[in-house]
């Protein structure tokens, strides 16, 4: 049957259907896709829940000598007596309200925990004055006979030292990174104990006046309930949206540019077309994929929204929030599978097809880019405008209406959605005349000037 006739029947839904469960099977019912689609989230969750056992293995005990340069010798001293109290920790005499830091305490909150050392730390501490000659110790340490050189100006020690002025910390080549935090740690919080002694402070009274109190914040959901804050899965939460629409999209929408360009070569899309209009072909290939994005947004959102609900923080997802997800998922997927399906019947190699995908790839880059500027002002100008550019606009608008942070303008949300609609009209007609005309041409792969001429055809 010619294509003519095939397009003289009329549009057809029994045969887009044919076609939507030929490209549906034929992509989700394949080890590949139940490996890379299904199965990750099972894996990643078991994972979690073996990285505390992968975790739990002794740290590298940390042993050596540590040479330390400083005025009168109180630095060194302080850190010996440390370096001995990680090595013998003494018991507290009653529990303590909130974990210690180590015999130095918290004047460095944001620095590794120093007791994850605990009774693995055997550090001898030599002294040198600081006018010595350094020059062999250094050359120890570079051949990995010392474990460290510590070098401690005498002006730290004053009531108020210098900011411009910092301690040396020499380590070797192979010194692990938990080792030089704890060297560099115990040298600031020792230089410390050392000038507050000297100046005949009481350390005790010190330390309690510039003790950080801890926070307990909450969460008040909607329902009334005081839920704990998570501000780091908060921030992570339109991420999340994002990126998971992102892969779902670019996954179906990839499937249809290969399997056309495979079909093309082949010439089974001649045969396809024989029975089938060009448009029931395209609509077909397109709603078997989305159902196949359908899949993968089942998949991980429901590994994802069970993780908020392990966290007590689903109630930052509404129900409202997953339908506008949807509607701005489906927009998003309808504008990548237009233009990947338009350029997989221009072409016949999946080399040809990188020059006319690249442009509308670096399009769609943008919102990755400007994950975080736009979830940190999701109100500003940039997320604004980058919500009614076309292809970027429902990936912005996942960002922005799922961040839970600033309620962005109530107009917005339905203008962007009038001009994202009409943009995916546009381009889905766009497609479906480059689609016509391309599906059947051979040889030289058009230029993206001869693509819009193609959509200009009658």
């Amino acid at each position: 049957m010619s294509l003519a006739k095939a397009e003289s029947r009329g549009f057809r839904f029994t045969r887009v259907r044919s076609i939507a469960w030929r490209e549906f099977k034929h992509t989700v019912f394949t080890k590949g896709f139940i490996i890379g689609a299904l199965a990750f989230p099972f894996l990643m969750f078991g994972a979690i829940g073996l990285m505390p056992l992968l975790l739990s293995d002794k740290p590298v005990p940390v042993t050596g000598t540590l040479v330390v340069a400083d005025a009168d010798g109180t630095i060194a001293a302080a850190m010996k007596a440390a370096f001995e109290e990680y090595r013998h920790p003494r018991a507290p005499k009653e529990p303590a309200a909130t974990p210690t830091r180590g015999p130095l305490e918290e004047f460095d909150p944001d620095a590794p925990d120093p007791s994850l050392f605990s009774t693995e730390v055997d550090v001898e501490v030599r002294r040198v004055t600081l006018d010595s000659d350094h020059d062999s110790t250094r050359a120890d340490v570079r051949d990995g006979v010392l474990l460290g050189f510590i070098e401690i100006p005498a002006a730290l020690l004053e009531r108020s030292p210098s900011e411009d002025l910092d301690i040396s910390v020499l380590v070797p080549t192979s010194s692990p990174a938990k080792t030089t935090a704890l060297l560099s740690r115990t040298a600031r919080e020792a230089t410390v104990v050392a000038r507050v002694e000297r100046h005949g402070e009481d350390l005790a009274a010190a330390r309690a006046l510039v003790h950080l109190p801890g926070t307990s914040t909450a969460r008040m959901s909607e329902t009334g309930v005081a839920a704990p804050e998570n501000t780091q899965m908060r921030f992570l939460i339109p991420g999340g949206f994002m990126f998971l629409m992102w892969i779902a999209a670019f996954t179906s929408a990839n499937q249809l540019l290969t399997t056309t360009i495979e079909e093309k070569s082949s010439k089974v899309i001649e045969v396809l077309l024989s029975a089938v209009s060009p448009l029931e072909l395209l609509v077909g290939k397109i709603v078997g994929q989305s159902l196949v994005s359908m899949v993968m947004l089942s998949t991980y959102g429901a590994a994802g929204l069970s993780g908020l609900a392990f966290l007590a923080m689903l109630d930052l997802v509404p129900l409202s929030t997953i339908l506008l997800f949807l509607v701005w998922f489906a927009l998003g997927y309808l504008m990548v599978a237009a233009v990947m399906t338009a350029v997989g019947s221009a072409v016949s190699d999946l080399r040809e097809a990188q020059s006319l995908v690249q442009p509308a790839m670096i399009v769609l880059m943008v919102p990755l880019i400007l994950w975080l500027p736009i979830s940190e002002n999701p109100t500003g100008w940039l997320a604004t405008a980058m919500s009614f550019v076309p292809a970027c606009g429902p990936f912005v608008m996942v960002l922005r209406t799922t961040g839970a942070v600033e309620p962005i303008p109530a107009w917005q949300i339905p203008v962007t959605l009038l001009v994202n609609t009409a943009a995916t009209i546009g381009l889905v007609w766009m497609a479906a005349r480059i689609f016509r005309v391309g599906v059947l041409m051979q040889g030289k792969p058009p230029t993206p000037r001869e693509l819009l001429r193609w959509a200009r055809t009658r």
